[in-house]
C-alpha cells in the first residue's frame, strides 16, 4: 500500500501543471479511481488541509497518507508530492530564463493558466455544492465578497471576522 500511495502522488505531482490547487482535483480523481477514498472522505480531508498552514497539495497528500497508512503513509505521500516540483523548478527556471522572449513559450504559459483557472473553479464548485446554505450564511459570504471586491487589502480582517461569525453562531 505504501508504494501505491507513493507512486499515485508522485504521478499526480509530476504530471499536473499549475501548482497545488490544480493538483487537488487530480488527486481526488486518482484516489477515487484507485478506490482508496470516496469523494465525501476526500472533501473532509481537503477541508482540514486548507486550514493547516502550508502548501495545499502537500497538506492534502500528507493527510490522505496518514488516513490510509498512518505516519509512514504521511511521510511517503508528502515526499512523493515534493520531489517532482523540487527538481522541476530548477530545470524550468533555467529554461524560462533562456527562452523568456519566445512567443511560443508565452502562449503555452497562457494556456496552462487558463486550464488551472478551470481546475480551481471545478474544486470551488464542488465545495459550494456540498455546503448547507442558509440565508444568513449566504448574506454573510456575499457581504464579505463585496467588501473584498471594493477593498482587497482587508482580506485578513474580513476572513477572520467571517470565520468568527460563521463558526461562533453555528451557521
Amino acid at each position: 500500500m505504501l508504494h501505491r500511495l507513493f507512486f499515485l502522488f508522485l504521478k499526480v505531482s509530476t504530471l499536473t501543471l499549475g501548482g497545488g490547487y490544480a493538483m487537488v482535483p487530480v488527486m481526488k480523481w486518482e484516489l477515487e479511481r484507485a478506490k482508496l477514498l470516496e469523494e465525501e472522505e476526500f472533501l473532509k480531508i481537503l477541508s482540514v488541509a486548507q486550514a493547516i498552514p502550508g502548501p495545499i497539495a502537500f497538506n492534502t497528500a500528507v493527510l490522505v497518507g496518514k488516513r490510509l497508512k498512518g505516519v509512514a503513509g504521511a511521510v511517503i505521500s508528502g515526499l512523493a508530492v515534493i520531489l517532482p516540483p523540487f527538481f522541476a523548478i530548477v530545470l524550468v527556471a533555467e529554461f524560462i530564463n533562456t527562452f523568456r522572449e519566445s512567443v511560443a513559450l508565452r502562449g503555452f504559459l497562457n494556456g496552462v493558466y487558463a486550464a488551472v483557472v478551470g481546475l480551481v473553479a471545478s474544486v470551488l464548485y464542488q465545495f459550494v455544492k456540498s455546503q448547507k446554505w442558509s440565508l444568513r450564511k449566504t448574506i454573510m459570504l456575499a457581504t464579505a465578497a463585496a467588501v473584498l471586491l471594493i477593498k482587497s487589502s482587508l482580506v485578513v480582517p474580513v476572513v477572520i471576522l467571517l470565520l468568527v461569525l460563521l463558526y461562533s453562531k453555528g451557521v
